[in-house]
């Protein structure tokens, strides 16, 4: 039996991709005309680049600085010293027992802490009772007031000091004035004894007031 060349498959097959092929070619050839059109169509310009000048720089160098040493000073002689003279110097001899030496410098007080600051105050030793028997004890109301039957208060400022000793005492305020109350305050203040004020558990120096009062019996 023979086959009809129109309806075989395998001829039509092989001119289908003859034809395919040949299509491929044309289209490639076609394009790379096209391109070869297009570049040489296209214009390069040139980039002006901009010229690089190069100095010399010059070496520098650090140059040490001379020291001239300086002239000796020539002694002059004074005319008026005679070299033949001799001076008397006092003969002092530092082993002598009777010179006494330079006193210390004096020491430097700590700044004395506020009362109201300290850990632990200053206790008056007796409390009030130790100031009013030293007031009756040794006479110290004011001849004045006690005459004319007044009573007073004074308020006194002071430092206790490491000891427990009051120091710069002064009468800040008295009432009534003039009748002797603040002079008598002070006295009475500086014979009384405190506890040492103590801060981080060791003595300190305080600032302190107390007030005196002075009463007819």
């Amino acid at each position: 039996m023979q086959k009809n060349p129109d309806f075989d498959l395998r001829s039509q097959y092989r001119r289908a991709l003859e034809a395919a092929l040949a299509l491929a070619l044309t289209l490639m050839i076609i394009v790379f005309i096209a391109s070869k059109k297009f570049e040489s169509g296209t214009a390069v310009k040139a980039v002006d680049v901009p010229t690089i000048q190069v100095e010399d720089i010059p070496i520098t160098r650090t140059v040490k600085r001379i020291e001239v040493p300086r002239k000796p000073t020539i002694p002059v002689e004074d005319p008026e010293i005679n070299p033949e003279d001799n001076i008397d110097l006092p003969d002092i001899d530092i082993f002598d027992p009777t010179i006494k030496p330079p006193p210390p410098p004096p020491s430097i007080e700590e700044e004395a802490v506020p009362f109201f600051k300290v850990e632990r105050p200053p206790q008056l030793i007796g409390g009030e009772a130790a100031i009013q028997d030293y007031i009756n004890k040794n006479n110290l109301y004011p001849k004045v007031a006690a005459d004319a039957q007044i009573s007073g208060v004074v308020m006194i400022g002071f430092i206790v000091n490491k000891e427990g000793v009051p120091t710069e005492v002064s009468a800040l305020q008295e009432k009534p004035q003039g009748l002797g109350f603040g002079e008598a305050g002070v006295k009475v203040m500086r014979a009384m004894r405190f506890s040492p004020g103590y801060q981080r558990d060791k003595p300190v120096s305080v600032k302190m007031q107390q007030p005196i009062r002075f009463i007819i019996e």
